[in-house]
């Protein structure tokens, strides 16, 4: 059982009938929170054929739990007073130092730090990373200070390759066929005997 605490983003309602008869007709509902920041987490909340007794914008306290297949099932929800100040995009821009990011941004930086990780340790089991390889502790700092510096550097690459996706103007498709020079035959035959 996990807690959670946030404001209600969403709720979702899907209706249906059942597939067995006599083919009742059901009504699902499912539930969505984001921070103050109004950054959706990322799981839904399944609170099964009862309607929950809350509304969008509420903030609340919701308890649930994980099923076997991964879903989350709401076990209790209930409102909360004092709720925190939602953080405005101003607000929010004022907070870092004036530049407001956009939530994609953070989520292609995320991705970007991710995959940067990812190719480290490749590089790292393939021993294809050039690193220092003295086996002292002032080795091992150099090796710290060089990788991290590599995954910082790998992540702005990837980085602005999302954003900008540069990447499609400098490297060649290799599903694309090089275009050959066709010959019909007997086109050149005049010029042949010309010659």
């Amino acid at each position: 059982m996990s807690d959670f605490k946030g404001f209600v983003a969403k709720i979702a309602v899907k209706t249906g009938k059942g597939k067995r008869p006599p083919y009742k007709p059901y009504t699902l509902y499912s539930l969505k929170l984001a921070d103050e920041n109004g950054v959706e987490l990322e799981q839904w909340f399944g609170a099964g054929f009862d309607k929950p007794d809350v509304k969008e914008g509420d903030y609340v306290a919701l308890m649930a739990e994980q099923n076997d297949a991964g879903y989350w099932d709401v076990k209790g929800i209930k409102p909360l007073k004092n709720a925190p100040a939602k953080i405005s995009a101003s607000t929010a821009g004022q907070s870092t130092g004036g530049s407001a990011i956009s939530t994609q941004a953070s989520i292609h930086y995320q991705s970007s730090r991710n995959a940067a990780i990812d190719v480290i340790k490749l590089l790292v089991e393939t021993k294809s990373l050039p690193v220092s390889g003295a086996q002292t502790k002032a080795g091992e700092a150099k090796r710290y200070e060089e990788i991290m510096a590599l995954i910082d550097k790998l992540t702005v690459r990837f980085y602005v390759d999302t954003e900008t996706q540069r990447i499609l103007e400098s490297v060649t498709d290799e599903g694309a066929a090089d275009e050959e020079e066709i010959i019909v035959p007997g086109e050149n035959d005049a010029d042949e005997k010309d010659e």
